[in-house]
């Protein structure tokens, strides 16, 4: 948003997401360790392999257009159309 809006629309838009109900999810060994287990068993990119732990961590539903997560049985998912 920032680089292609300006910075007032970047920290207007950051304003706006401290406004929704997100629950932060924060680094802990124990999410480290799901990561990992993920990332060395899944072709997973590391950030991907981050993603999935902390949705399993939650118990959420991962909501993505990303085919890679398709391998985590797992993981509750929401598949929104892959874009090609």
């Amino acid at each position: 948003m920032w680089k292609d809006e300006g910075e007032v629309a970047g920290y207007e838009a950051y304003r706006t997401c401290l406004e929704l109900p997100i629950h932060w999810v924060h680094e802990s060994p124990r999410l480290l360790e799901c990561a990992a287990r993920i990332k060395a068993t899944h072709a997973l990119s590391l950030a991907d392999a981050w993603i999935a732990a902390a949705s399993l961590e939650v118990d959420a539903v991962l909501v993505h257009k990303d085919p890679e997560f398709d391998s985590l049985t797992n993981l509750a998912q929401e598949r929104l159309p892959y874009r090609y």
